[in-house]
C-alpha cells in the first residue's frame, strides 16, 4: 500500500477520532456551558494566534518541506535551521506584541468586546501555535504526517474536553477554564518534541547555518517570504468572518458562527488527512519530474475527496434539525451558516491537492498571488454582507470567495500541467451523495432526536460504503 494512503488513512482516523472528541465538547458541552459570548473569545482566542502563529514561522515551514532533499545533500542540519527560525520568530512576535499589540487591536477589537480581558493569553497560545507548525513540518518531510494529528486533533481535544468537564461540573470560573484551554493549545507542540526525542531526531550533526551556502540561502529566503503572505492569507481566510463579525455584530454572534462553523468543518476530515501527507510527496514527485503519477494522484484523489466530502454534507443537512435541538435556542439562527460553509467546505475538497501542486512547483508564486486577492474579495464581501445579512452574509462572503480561489487553481493547473481533477466519472461520484441526502430527507423522523440521528447516518453511511464497491467508479488504483 502507497505512502500517501497508509498515512492518510490514520490521520483520517485520527481525525474521527478528534472529530468524536471535538462533537462532545465544541457541540455538546461549549454551547450548553458557555455563553455565546464565551464561545466567542474562545474562537477569537484560536484565530488570533493562528494569524500570527502564520506570520512569525517566517515561512520556514514551507521551504523546509520544498527544499528537503538539498539540506540532505549540503549537510544542513535541518532540525538545528527549524529550532533557529522558531527562535527568530518567537523573538520578533514578543517583542512587536510588546510594543504595538495593545494599539493593534485596539484597531481590530470591538470597542465593548470581551477578549480585551483576556487579550494577555494570547502571547502563550501564538509562542506555542509557532512551535507546533515548524515541529510539525519537520515531522511531516521525514515521512511522519501521524504524529501531527494524533497531538493536535486527539491529544489536544482531550485536554480540551477535561477542562470543559471541570467547568461543567464543578463550577470552574471561565477565566481559569480559558488558562486550561491556552495550556491545551501548547500540547501538540510538547507532545511533538517528545516525539522526536523517541524518534532520536534531535541530531546535532552537521551545520545548522546557511551562512556557507549563499545561494542556497537565498533559495530559502525567497521561498519563505512567498510563503509567510501565503501562509498568513490562509490563516486570514480561515479567520476573516468571524473576525469581521466580532467587528460588525459583537463577540457573541461571533460564538454562534464559531459553532455551526465547527459542523461545517466535519466535511473537510478526508481533505485534511490526505492534504497533510500529500505536500512532502508532491514535492518529491516534481523533483523527479514524475508528471504522469501526480496526475494519476490528483485525479484519483479530486474523486475520492469529493466523494467523502459528499457523504459527510448529506450526513450533516440530513441531521440539521437534530443539530438545531442539541443546541440552545440561541444558536438556532445559524442554520444557513451550516449548509453555506458545508457547501463552501465541499467545494474546497473536490479540488483535491490543487494546493499542493502549485505550492511545490516552481509557479508558487501564483498562489500567493491568489491569496492576496482572495483576502481582497473576502475582505469585501464581508464589509458588504454582514451588514446587510448578518451571519448569514459572513458565510456567503466566505462560499464566493472559496469558489473563486479553488476555481482559479483548477483552471491555473489545468492550463499549466494539463491536469483536470474531474472528468465525466465525476458526475456520478456527485450524484451518489445528492440520492444520499435525498434517501435521508425520506426518512421518517423519529421523536427521539438521539434515534433518529443514529438511524439518518447509519443508513446513509452503510450505502455510502457499499457504493465503494463500484469498481467503474472507485478502483483503488491510485498509489504513491
Amino acid at each position: 500500500m502507497g505512502i500517501l494512503i497508509r498515512q492518510g488513512s490514520k490521520n483520517t482516523i485520527y481525525l474521527f477520532i478528534g472529530v468524536g472528541l471535538g462533537f462532545v465538547s465544541s457541540a455538546l458541552l461549549q454551547p450548553r456551558f458557555l455563553s455565546p459570548e464565551e464561545n466567542g473569545v474562545v474562537k477569537l482566542l484560536v484565530a488570533y494566534s493562528a494569524i500570527l502563529a502564520q506570520l512569525f514561522t517566517l515561512g520556514f515551514p514551507s521551504a523546509l518541506i520544498k527544499f528537503k532533499s538539498d539540506f540532505h545533500e549540503r549537510n544542513i542540519n535541518d532540525i538545528k535551521t527549524t529550532l533557529f527560525y522558531t527562535g527568530l520568530g518567537t523573538a520578533l512576535f514578543l517583542l512587536l506584541y510588546f510594543l504595538v499589540g495593545k494599539l493593534v487591536f485596539s484597531y481590530l477589537l470591538n470597542a465593548q468586546s470581551v477578549f480585551w480581558n483576556y487579550l494577555h493569553l494570547l502571547p502563550l497560545a501564538t509562542v506555542a501555535t509557532l512551535l507546533f507548525f515548524n515541529l510539525d513540518a519537520f515531522t511531516r518531510t521525514e515521512l511522519y504526517s501521524t504524529p501531527g494529528t494524533l497531538s493536535k486533533e486527539v491529544g489536544q481535544r482531550i485536554f480540551i474536553l477535561l477542562a470543559l468537564l471541570a467547568l461543567a461540573g464543578f463550577g470552574l470560573p471561565f477565566s481559569n477554564f480559558l488558562n486550561l484551554y491556552t495550556l491545551a493549545l501548547a500540547f501538540p507542540a510538547l507532545a511533538l518534541m517528545f516525539f522526536l526525542q523517541q524518534k532520536q531526531k534531535w541530531n546535532w550533526g552537521g551545520s545548522g547555518s546557511l551562512r556557507p551556502h549563499p545561494d542556497f540561502r537565498r533559495k530559502i529566503h525567497s521561498v519563505s517570504a512567498y510563503a509567510i503572505v501565503s501562509g498568513l492569507s490562509v490563516s486570514f481566510i480561515i479567520s476573516l468572518d468571524a473576525i469581521f463579525i466580532e467587528r460588525f455584530l459583537g463577540t457573541a454572534s461571533t460564538g454562534i458562527y464559531a459553532v455551526f462553523g465547527y459542523f461545517a468543518t466535519l466535511v473537510l476530515i478526508p481533505y485534511r488527512g490526505i492534504e497533510r501527507i500529500a505536500s512532502p510527496l508532491i514535492s518529491k514527485a516534481l523533483a523527479e519530474n514524475q508528471m504522469q503519477k501526480i496526475k494519476t494522484v490528483y485525479l484519483s484523489s479530486s474523486k475520492y475527496l469529493l466523494y467523502g466530502a459528499g457523504v459527510l454534507l448529506a450526513i450533516l443537512l440530513s441531521n440539521r434539525s437534530n443539530i438545531l435541538a442539541f443546541l440552545p435556542s440561541e444558536y438556532r439562527i445559524g442554520l444557513p451558516i451550516l449548509i453555506w460553509l458545508g457547501l463552501s467546505n465541499l467545494l474546497d475538497a473536490a479540488t483535491g491537492i490543487n494546493t499542493a501542486i502549485i505550492a511545490n512547483s516552481k509557479y508558487y508564486r501564483f498562489n500567493m498571488v491568489l491569496l492576496l486577492g482572495l483576502i481582497g474579495m473576502a475582505s469585501a464581501l464581508n464589509i458588504w454582507l454582514i451588514p446587510m445579512w448578518g451571519l448569514q452574509g459572513a458565510a456567503i462572503a466566505t462560499f464566493c470567495s472559496v469558489a473563486a480561489y479553488n476555481l482559479s487553481k483548477l483552471v491555473f493547473i489545468g492550463l499549466r500541467f494539463h491536469m483536470w481533477p474531474w472528468n465525466f466519472k465525476t458526475l456520478a461520484v456527485v450524484g451518489i451523495p445528492a440520492l444520499l441526502f435525498l434517501l435521508g430527507e425520506a426518512l421518517p423522523s423519529l421523536p427521539n432526536m438521539y434515534l433518529d440521528g443514529m438511524l439518518r447516518t447509519a443508513c446513509i453511511a452503510g450505502l455510502a460504503g457499499l457504493a465503494l464497491f463500484i469498481r467503474p467508479l472507485f478502483p483503488g488504483d491510485w498509489k504513491l
